[in-house]
C-alpha cells in the first residue's frame, strides 16, 4: 500500500472495495449476507408488528434479529421492494468484520 492510499478512509479489507465512507458494523453475529440500511444503522430483519398482530420484515438494530441470507442473490431479491439507501454486507464466519458486497 502506498502513502496515497493509507489515510483515504477506505477499508482495504473489503476485496479492494472501499466502504465509501459508510459506518459499517464491527461484526456480524452469524455468517451470511445481510441488508444494511447505513443511514439508520439498522438491518433488514423481523420484528413484531403490534397493529398487524404478526411478525413482519422491519428495520432492526440488533444483528441477532437480522435476516441472514445464504447467497448474494437471495439478499438482492429481498431488496426489490425496499425503501431507503441500503447495501449488502457479507461475513464468512460468526463475529467476522463484514465486507461490503454492494
Amino acid at each position: 500500500m502506498n502513502d496515497s492510499t493509507k489515510s483515504d478512509g477506505k477499508d482495504r479489507g473489503n476485496d479492494g472495495q472501499g466502504d465509501d465512507g459508510l459506518d459499517l458494523p464491527k461484526s456480524l453475529t452469524r455468517e451470511g449476507h445481510v441488508v444494511w440500511f447505513h443511514e439508520y444503522k439498522k438491518y433488514l430483519g423481523y420484528a413484531w408488528d403490534e397493529a398487524a398482530g404478526e411478525i413482519r420484515r422491519a428495520h432492526v438494530s440488533d444483528p441477532e434479529h437480522a435476516i441472514y441470507f445464504e447467497t448474494f442473490a437471495e439478499a438482492m431479491v429481498a431488496t426489490d421492494e425496499l425503501m431507503g439507501s441500503h447495501v449488502i454486507l457479507h461475513a464468512s464466519k460468526r463475529g467476522e468484520k463484514p465486507r461490503l458486497i454492494r
